[in-house]
């Protein structure tokens, strides 16, 4: 007997000097590193171009990929180039068995790059096989970037760069630092069109008078859903910050989900004439902490995957072999991370090619995670 296992959604660096005698007779020549040879922020533009058999296929419904922002760059980071995700196409329309093809020298697709197709959708009806989506990467100094772009990186980057936020400042800007809000006022979950899976923002900038309230209130920038850019231009109007020294340029990002993209997951494979995974063992298997793919949960997409393993007598798992992952090689990169972890308490006896179905399911209302 197998066990089904539902994973929920959950919501310095130090460096030291060393001295000595001996060290302390060293002297040392600075480096003198010049303006044009420091590194500089890049911006990563990054444009995505689907294919499959060879031919060019228009989704309909897409979003833009997010740009990315490098404090630090090098000469290697400076040159264009490509990554690639290869997936199909359901009845249905929507993306399956997504995959990063491994790049020679470039960083994979990310799992953020997987979550945004697994978002898209194409016409239904028509099964395709052997697509791929083929990324386009192109550098460009950050002061040579869109207002845009610059917004885009600002919204969906948690750690929202220094060096962003002053690129987006305009002449006269002054508030670096937002006032403390008064009266906070928040946008309405309605708001919006936009569909399971996808991920909508917006950025918004505005000018704070003396007297704490808001003026000058203008979307900077947005995925286009001018719905949710008008509530978030009516929730700033409506909010006030404490009394202080007039402020202007402040700018505020927010994001938005679509409702959850659920998916169904296949049963687990039987038939193994080599399986032997005994209930008394699986009993004893504890699976560790069920965690969710970062980018999917953003994004409110559900996925599933199985995984089959051997588990030694002394407890440990090993051998382990996603066989499915749906709708993207993340899940089954997560539920792999799951079985590794896990332990059994030591025995007699051993288990090969024990099967698990992992399925990734985001809670809906109050319901708690539950594990069969």
């Amino acid at each position: 007997m197998s066990k089904h296992f539902i994973a929920a959604t959950t919501l310095a660096l130090a460096s030291a000097g060393l001295t000595s005698p001996a060290l302390a007779q060293v002297r040392v020549s600075p480096v003198i590193v010049s303006p044009a040879d420091a590194p500089s922020p890049l911006l990563i533009a990054r444009d995505a171009a689907v294919r499959c058999a060879g031919r060019r296929v228009e989704p309909i419904y897409a979003e833009r990929l997010s740009p990315r922002v490098l404090p630090m760059s090098s000469a290697f980071d400076r040159e264009p180039s490509t990554q690639t995700l290869r997936f199909s196409i359901n009845e249905e329309g929507r993306p399956r068995s997504i995959r990063p093809l491994p790049a020679a020298q470039r960083p994979n697709p990310t799992e953020d790059d997987q979550a945004t197709l697994a978002a898209y959708r194409f016409a239904p009806g028509r099964a395709q096989a052997d697509c791929t989506m083929t990324i386009s990467l192109t550098p460009r100094p950050l002061a040579e970037a869109s207002r845009e772009q610059l917004a885009f990186a600002y919204a969906v980057d948690r750690a929202r760069p220094a060096a962003v936020v002053r690129a987006l400042a305009r002449p006269g800007d002054d508030c670096r630092t937002r006032p403390r809000p008064d009266v906070a006022v928040y946008p309405s979950p309605d708001a919006g069109r936009i569909p399971p899976g996808g991920l909508g923002w917006s950025v918004t900038r505005w000018n704070v008078t003396r007297d704490g309230r808001t003026s000058d209130v203008e979307t900077l920038a947005s995925s286009g859903d001018a719905e949710l850019d008008a509530e978030i231009r009516r929730v700033v109007v409506a909010s006030t910050f404490q009394p202080d020294a007039p402020r202007r340029g402040c700018i505020g990002a927010w994001t938005r989900q679509g409702a959850t993209l659920s998916d169904t997951p296949e049963p687990e494979p039987t038939g193994d004439p080599l399986k032997n995974c005994p209930a008394e063992l699986r009993a004893r298997f504890t699976h560790a902490r069920l965690t969710y793919p970062t980018a999917f949960q953003r994004r409110g997409i559900e996925g599933w995957a199985i995984v089959r393993y051997d588990i030694a007598s002394w407890g440990e798992p090993g051998a382990i072999e996603v066989l499915e992952a749906q709708p993207a090689a993340a899940f089954g990169e997560a539920a792999r991370n799951i079985v590794r972890a896990g332990r059994a308490t030591p025995g007699h006896v051993a288990g090969i090619r024990c099967t698990d179905r992992v399925i990734f399911r985001l809670p809906q209302g109050d319901e708690q995670p539950n594990i069969d």
